[in-house]
């Protein structure tokens, strides 16, 4: 079974505005760390699947720039979409194309925009994940963070009897998903064995296209339209993503499927969703400041400081995300840096 890999690279990191922005949202920056996140994704998933086996799904705002970051792979793998749906639609999409190549395939999918400091580990669990396919053809796997902390801003994953198990992995049933909780269910969670919610996932493509004709038969049907096409045009994929609802491969998949199986995997996995969440990737000084950019900060401590085009200098202040971007300024506490989303979309509202 061939593996063919798929990036989805088509999200807006509004959370990391307003340095990440429509036309240059997270995936394609590299906060000072010698590559983009999009760039550092390929670079990991070249050893798991050949060139001509890595598609980018992105949207037409950036689809030139993703191609200009990872011009190893054929231009015709950049999928392209006309308007943001969420992820199945996205994941339904690159399955299609797949599938028509290669039906037999195996069908890896991974977010552009997580870092990880262990690509060792994280080959590893692949390969196990891979591997276990080949005995549980029908399974629907996704990979499980093992929790450092009680994390409010991912959703959980609770795993259930084991399926199979290896020398330094094992694959357990699924027993439920757990939406984002409070800090205090997000202990509980953890107390009871629970796992992140990664976004990583491992399938046949005949088995994911199987489980969108039964969890979304709607999508199913549309994208069966597209399939009938001896040559799909973007006019067919723009009439697809115009008429098929937006949701989420985990609400209209994987909550719904009934053979779904969860990796427990640690190496070092951070989805980069805040600038709180950038700053534990990110070395710090002696005060516990994490800055980029011309910055200055004196008498100040556990301070998020970037600056893109003008010195930004703090004196006297403390636990403070500050962000000069293009065409704003965001200031703000750092245990709000999880409303920033919400922020940058007043501020996109508002009239210049």
């Amino acid at each position: 079974m061939a593996v063919h890999a798929v990036i989805m690279a088509g999200g807006k990191g509004e959370r990391l505005w307003p340095l990440s922005t429509p036309d240059m949202p997270k995936q394609l920056h590299s906060f000072d760390m010698g590559e983009s996140l999009l760039r550092s994704t390929y670079e990991r998933l070249k050893e798991i699947a050949g060139n001509e086996r890595i598609y980018a799904v992105t949207n037409a705002a950036i689809a030139a720039k993703v191609r200009e970051q990872i011009p190893e792979i054929p231009a015709e793998n950049v999928l392209v979409e006309p308007i943001g749906r969420n992820t199945a639609p996205c994941i339904a999409y690159a399955a299609l194309v797949i599938s028509r190549k290669d039906p037999d395939a195996v069908m890896a999918v991974f977010p552009a925009d997580h870092m990880l400091s262990d690509r060792r580990r994280f080959n590893d669990a692949i390969t196990f994940g891979i591997d276990a396919l080949k005995e549980h053809p029908g399974l629907l796997i996704t990979l499980g963070m093992v929790p450092g902390h009680p994390e409010t801003g991912y959703g959980y994953i609770a795993p259930g009897e084991l399926i199979a198990g290896g020398t330094s992995h094992c694959l357990h049933r699924v027993v439920t998903f757990r939406e984002k909780p409070d800090k205090k269910t997000a202990q509980e969670y953890i107390e009871r064995g629970y796992l992140w919610n990664a976004g990583m996932f491992l399938w046949r493509v005949d088995t994911i296209l199987d489980a969108f004709r039964t969890c979304l038969p709607r999508m199913y049907d549309l994208l069966s339209e597209m399939a009938g096409r001896k040559v799909i045009q973007a006019e067919d994929v723009r009439m697809f993503y115009e008429r098929v609802d937006a949701v989420s491969i985990d609400y209209g998949v994987m909550e719904k499927a009934t053979d779904v199986g969860v990796i427990p995997a640690g190496f070092g996995w951070n989805d980069i969703g805040s600038w709180d969440a950038l700053a534990k990737m990110l070395p710090s000084d002696a005060c516990g400041n994490v800055s980029g950019g011309d910055t200055l900060l004196e008498d100040s401590s556990n301070n998020i400081v970037w600056a893109s085009q003008k010195k930004v200098v703090l004196l006297g202040v403390e636990d403070l995300v500050v962000v000069e971007g293009r065409d704003a300024i965001l200031v703000c506490p750092r245990k709000r840096s999880q409303d920033v989303s919400r922020i940058s979309r007043l501020a996109g509202e508002r009239p210049k």
